[in-house]
């Protein structure tokens, strides 16, 4: 089996990166998205296992990116 993959969905890039960097140190495949309106886009390209969303994004915020993940 291969790495779990991880979308990280945040607006403060440095943070991102830095969240990034601990997955990789643990072994997860982690993948980016900046505002809310990128990150469906990202779920159906990424298929992750695991998302972790900011709540106050551009465009559309956690809450709603949250509502629109299908199950």
């Amino acid at each position: 089996m291969g790495k779990a993959k991880i979308l990280v969905v945040d607006d403060v890039e440095a943070l991102a990166e830095m969240i990034g960097i601990v997955l990789r140190n643990d072994g997860f495949e982690p993948a980016f998205a900046a505002v809310g309106t990128s990150a469906l886009p990202a779920f159906h390209r990424v298929r992750p296992d695991l998302v972790l969303l900011g709540l106050l994004l551009p465009g559309i915020d956690g809450i709603e990116v949250c509502r629109l993940i299908p199950d």
